[in-house]
């Protein structure tokens, strides 16, 4: 499958059961990376205080497709590209996030990946942003102080990109003997929690409700094909 992806600092599985056993008294019983899928998009704050001054703001935010969970990116990111056509195709989009000078570096690159390692998208790009800004308010309005303003908006901009962000799955088996994981950060390394995991969960268990629904549809189609 042809994706667009942040590429993985995080690459080699060796290293990774290293670091991760170095932090962990668990013992790892395999390991696998998954690219779970996100909309990138451009978005614009507008607050209004109490006297009715006025503050805007712009940002990029990525969008999770399976709970429409948030992820801010932060302004010290800068994005390149292992190809120049597609950095012309995210130019619009990025805008700063491409020429300054920053010191978080984000590689994106054009990758066959197989499709057993891509969980699916499970909302419509809209209803996920729609989902994301609702969270977005929340958590702006709780940095902000509620009391301090009158209103706030969130206004995505136009543009969007479907990206797929790389996840360490490292399984293991608990006290009880029966398998769980823990999820990396592909990018950071770090460990993982809550959200995360949830849209992680949700991926594998689309990613099998499809695999049966498409076996057996291949099922019925071998059986068609003998009968007729």
């Amino acid at each position: 499958m042809r994706i667009i992806r942040f590429v993985p600092r995080l690459a080699d599985a060796d290293y990774v059961l290293k670091k991760y056993c170095r932090k962990n008294f668990k013992a790892p019983c395999s390991l696998e990376i998954l690219y779970l899928p996100f909309v990138l998009f451009r978005y614009k704050i507008e607050l209004i205080s109490l006297f009715g001054k006025k503050k805007t703001e712009k940002g990029l935010f990525l969008v999770d497709l399976l709970q429409g969970i948030p992820v801010n990116i932060k302004k010290d990111t800068k994005f390149e590209f292992r190809d120049s056509n597609l950095q012309e195709e995210f130019r619009e989009l990025l805008d700063s996030f491409l020429t300054e000078v920053k010191k978080n570096v984000v590689l994106l690159e054009t990758e066959d990946i197989e499709q057993e390692q891509v969980l699916p998208i499970v909302l419509e790009e809209q209803v996920a942003i729609e989902k994301g800004k609702s969270l977005l308010m929340y958590d702006i309005m709780k940095l902000a102080g509620s009391l301090r303003y009158r209103r706030l908006d969130v206004i995505p901009l136009p543009g969007t990109k479907t990206l797929y962000y790389p996840y360490w799955l490292i399984y293991y088996r608990d006290r009880k003997g029966i398998m769980q994981f823990d999820v990396l950060d592909g990018l950071s390394g770090q460990k993982e929690g809550g959200q995360i995991i949830k849209s992680v969960k949700i991926g594998l268990v689309e990613k099998q409700r499809n695999s049966e629904n498409l076996n057996l549809v291949k099922g019925a189609s071998e059986n068609w094909v003998r009968e007729n």
